[in-house]
C-alpha cells in the first residue's frame, strides 16, 4: 500500500514538473507548439522524419503568426526565429545578446569539442582571431595542390569501377575523397583512403557522423539536458575517437618538429600559431583540427552529393556547366588552378543553388546570453534560451524563392542576388559567426565537381531516389538508402 502511494506521489510530482516546465512560453506571451510529455516537440524526429523536414513543416504552420515561436526539447525551451529582420538582429545587429552557439561543451570529458565552432564569449573571440589568418585566399591557394591531387586519385578510382545501370553510391565515394583531403590538410596525413572503406581514419570518420542509434539518442539527451549531462560528465565524442585524434596530433606534431618538416597545410599553420607569441596548446591544436575535420569532411561531401544529384536530373544545366569549365580551362592551357575556378561564374551559381536547396546545416543555433526585447513587440527573449534559425525551411519558402522545389542556378545571377531579401539565404550563417572555413569548403567541393564533370557524364540510375527523401536519423541531410548515380565515361 505504502509503495503504491509512494510511486503515485512520484508520478504526480513528475507530471507537475513537466506541466510547469511546459508553461515557459505561455507565461512569457509567446505563441508556441503544444508539447507532449516527455519528449516535448521532437517525438517524431529521427524516427518518422528528418529534423529539416520537421522544422520546415512547423515553420510553415507558424511563420505568419509572429516573428518567432516557442518549442521544447524535452523540457528545455527553444525559440524558432521565422522573421528575416529578427534573424538579422540575432546573427548580426544585436550579436552581443546572441554570441554563443549554445552547443554542449564539457572540456574535461570532451576536449575535442572546445574549439572555434563551439566556443563562446571572449574565448571564441581569441580563437577566431588566432585562426582567421589561416583561411585567407592566399592560404587556400597554398593548399590547392593537395586538394587537386586527391581529386585526381578519386577520378582514377572511379575509372576502375564497373559503371553499371544500378550506378554507384556516390555519397560514400565523396566522403572518402573529403576524408582524404581533410586528413591531409588538417592532420598532415596522406592516408589514401579512396576505395578503402576499412581505412582506420575512414572508420573513425564514420563513427563520428554515422554513430549507432543509441548514440543519437544519447546526443539528443545531452543537448536537451546539458546541465544533467555535465553533472554526469557525459561526452558527445566516444572516448576511442578522442584518444585517436589526440594521439594523431601529438605524434604528427612531434615528428614534424623533430625532423624540421614543413607542409603547406592547415596543421602547419596551427603549429606556427603554437610557436608564435600567440601560442596554442596541444589540446587546442587537436580540438581545432577536429573542428576543421568535422566541418570540412561531411559538409563538402554532402554538397557534392546533392549537386551531383541535381545535375543528373537537369542535363541542360550539366551541359552548360561542363561547357563553362572547358571554356575557362582553355584560357589556362587546360590546367586547373585557383584563379581558373574563380572565373567559373556558372559553377558558383550551381554551387549556391545546391546549398539553397540542401543547406549543410538545416538549422543554425544560437544562445541568448542577455535578455533581449524583440523590436516592435512586448516580447522578451530570456537569457539562457536556445535560438533556432530554420535555414532549410526559409531557403525553401515560396515567399522568398519562387517555385523553391525547382533547381534553378539563375537565382544567383548578380542581378537576382541583389533582389534577395537579406538573411533568407545563409547556408554558412551570417554575421560575426559566419563559417570561418567557407572558402576552403567551397574550393574543395568545386575541385571535386570539376574533375567529375570533365571525366564523366552524370545520369540517374535505376536506383536513384526520385523525389528526394532524407534519412530520418541522420545528423545532416542524407539521401535515404544512399545516393545512387550512373556515370558514363566522356571519351
Amino acid at each position: 500500500m505504502y509503495l503504491f502511494i509512494g510511486i503515485s506521489v512520484i508520478f504526480v510530482l513528475i507530471y507537475f514538473y513537466f506541466k510547469r516546465s511546459y508553461s515557459f512560453w505561455k507565461d512569457r506571451g509567446f505563441i508556441h507548439m503544444e508539447p507532449s510529455i516527455p519528449l516535448g516537440n521532437f517525438g517524431s524526429v529521427g524516427f518518422k522524419e528528418h529534423l529539416s523536414e520537421y522544422m520546415r513543416r512547423e515553420y510553415n504552420n507558424y511563420k505568419d503568426k509572429g516573428p518567432a515561436y516557442g518549442m521544447y526539447m524535452l523540457t528545455n525551451p527553444g525559440l524558432v526565429i521565422t522573421d528575416p529582420e529578427l534573424i538579422k538582429e540575432v546573427c548580426s545587429t544585436s550579436f552581443e545578446h546572441f554570441h554563443e552557439r549554445g552547443l554542449y561543451v564539457n572540456e574535461k570529458a570532451d576536449p575535442l569539442w572546445k574549439n572555434v565552432f563551439t566556443a563562446g564569449g571572449q574565448e571564441w573571440k581569441e580563437l577566431r582571431a588566432k585562426l582567421t589568418p589561416t583561411f585567407t585566399s592566399g592560404r587556400i591557394k597554398m593548399m590547392f595542390p593537395i586538394l587537386s591531387e586527391v581529386a585526381d586519385r578519386m577520378i582514377e578510382h572511379l575509372k576502375k569501377l564497373n559503371l553499371s545501370e544500378d550506378g554507384l553510391e556516390m555519397k560514400e565515394i565523396y566522403a572518402e575523397f573529403t576524408t582524404e583531403v581533410i586528413a591531409n590538410v588538417a592532420f598532415g596525413l596522406d592516408i589514401k583512403c579512396i576505395g578503402q572503406p576499412d581505412n582506420e581514419f575512414r572508420k573513425i570518420a564514420k563513427s563520428v557522423f554515422d554513430p549507432p542509434k543509441w548514440q543519437h539518442f544519447k546526443n539528443f539527451m545531452i543537448f536537451a539536458l546539458p546541465d544533467v549531462a555535465k553533472f554526469f560528465n557525459m561526452a558527445l565524442t566516444p572516448r576511442f575517437v578522442t584518444d585517436f585524434f589526440l594521439k594523431t596530433v601529438r605524434e604528427n606534431m612531434e615528428y614534424r618538429e623533430k625532423n624540421n618538416i614543413r607542409r603547406n597545410d592547415f596543421f602547419q599553420l596551427l603549429l606556427d600559431i603554437k610557436n608564435s607569441y600567440v601560442g596554442m596548446t596541444l589540446n587546442e591544436i587537436a580540438a581545432n583540427s577536429f573542428a576543421f575535420f568535422t566541418a570540412g569532411f561531411e559538409t563538402s561531401s554532402s554538397a557534392m552529393t546533392f549537386c551531383t544529384y541535381e545535375l543528373a536530373l537537369n542535363q541542360t544545366i550539366q551541359d552548360r556547366l561542363r561547357d563553362e569549365i572547358e571554356e575557362v580551362l582553355r584560357r589556362y592551357n587546360g590546367e586547373l588552378t585557383y584563379d581558373a575556378i574563380s572565373e567559373m561564374k556558372y559553377l558558383d551559381m550551381v554551387f549556391k543553388e545546391t546549398l539553397r536547396r540542401y543547406p549543410i546545416l538545416d538549422s543554425h543555433m544560437r544562445k541568448c546570453v542577455k535578455d533581449y526585447k524583440i523590436p516592435n513587440t512586448n516580447l522578451v527573449i530570456p537569457s539562457g534560451v536556445t535560438i533556432l534559425v530554420p535555414v532549410y525551411a526559409i531557403q525553401n519558402d515560396e515567399e522568398y524563392f519562387t517555385n523553391p522545389e525547382k533547381f534553378d542556378p539563375e537565382r544567383f545571377t548578380e542581378e537576382n542576388v541583389k533582389k534577395q531579401i537579406p538573411f533568407t539565404y545563409m547556408p554558412f550563417s551570417e554575421g560575426p559567426r559566419t563559417c570561418i572555413g567557407l572558402r576552403f569548403g567551397t574550393m574543395q567541393t568545386k575541385i571535386g565537381l570539376i574533375k567529375i564533370l570533365r571525366n564523366f557524364r552524370i545520369l540517374p540510375s535505376k536506383k536513384t531516389l526520385i523525389p528526394m527523401k532524407f534519412a530520418p536519423n541522420a545528423g545532416f541531410q542524407l539521401p535515404f538508402g544512399g545516393m545512387w548515380i550512373k556515370l558514363e565515361n566522356i571519351k
